[in-house]
């Protein structure tokens, strides 16, 4: 653990996350690991749900060789397969797994258009997964007899995205990044309906990390010269990885209150430690037209009736 980090926590984190069970997707690296090892570090109960678990294993092992005392295990999932997805729910259940805190950050960055599914690889991975995964777990969590907070990641970049209902669509000529911001752009928005539409025991707050070097810059960029270029320019100008994985523990405490959009807000939002900002108020427009098409389109409603 990184002093800077200890210091970090010790100023603001007052709460105590002994008893907590937090599960985090994606959690076997980038800003998934980071936030893993500092929840572990807080004594939480902490659950890594990841693709590969030969990774997801050398994640718990990194984190146990630094946090001898790290209460941490893994689950298989795949945010892109629905089947794992429902897979992943159905374990859940079976093991009545008491979640206080489920951390929406598995993702993908500027990927190659590939159809997934008759879907963009980012737009299926970065929104469509946990669409689905909300969807399917919100049942059993409605069912547990305490508040659940569920953060769910957008990124600073979703701000340049003008949201329309054909953004659900796969466009091919559509850049990279566009795609990618696009994807931010409708997770966000899958925040904001949540908010509104689901008045349960359920406490929903965005984050963001602001921008950082990880592993996904390495998947975006096929030049050695580029991910060099990109690493020394993100290591300059952007966040250290383990000040982007400070944004999930404020947002994690009883002093985030519900609704909150909570990153770095420095330099456009792209660095600098977590504050409460939201910075996406002017695009939440068309909501519920976006939801009712995302429904249609995977031919599964995100809240269902009598819940």
């Amino acid at each position: 653990m990184k002093k800077k980090v200890i210091k970090y926590i010790n100023k603001h984190i007052n709460e105590n996350f002994e008893n907590k069970t937090i599960v985090i997707t994606g959690g076997n690296s980038g800003i998934g690991f980071e936030s893993a090892r500092n929840f572990s570090y807080l004594k939480a109960h902490v659950i890594i749900a990841c693709r590969s678990l030969e990774k997801g294993n050398d994640a718990i092992n990194k984190i146990k060789q630094e946090i001898p005392y790290a209460n941490i295990e893994l689950m298989k999932l795949d945010i892109s397969d629905k089947t794992s997805i429902v897979k992943f729910v159905k374990e859940i259940e079976i093991k009545h797994i008491d979640i206080d805190i489920f951390y929406h950050n598995a993702g993908v960055y500027r990927l190659p258009f590939e159809l997934i599914n008759n879907s963009d690889i980012i737009t299926c991975t970065n929104y469509f997964g946990p669409f689905l995964l909300t969807s399917d777990l919100l049942p059993y969590l409605h069912s547990l007899n305490h508040p659940v907070r569920m953060l769910i990641t957008s990124s600073c970049v979703a701000s340049y995205t003008n949201m329309t209902n054909d953004l659900l669509y796969p466009h091919p000529t559509r850049s990279r990044m566009k795609r990618y911001s696009d994807s931010k752009m409708m997770d966000a928005i899958l925040f904001k309906y949540l908010l509104e539409n689901d008045k349960s025991n359920i406490e929903y707050i965005m984050v963001h990390p602001g921008v950082a070097y990880t592993g996904l810059i390495n998947k975006a960029y096929k030049s050695k010269f580029i991910r060099i270029g990109a690493k020394l320019f993100l290591k300059t100008f952007a966040n250290p990885l383990w000040k982007s994985g400070l944004s999930s523990l404020p947002a994690s405490t009883k002093n985030a209150p519900i609704g909150a959009f909570i990153g770095p807000t420095h330099l456009f939002n792209t660095r600098g430690y977590p504050k409460n900002k939201n910075f996406l108020k002017r695009k939440y427009k068309g909501v519920d037209s976006f939801i009712k098409e995302t429904e249609k389109i995977l031919n599964q409603k995100l809240i269902k009736q009598g819940e």
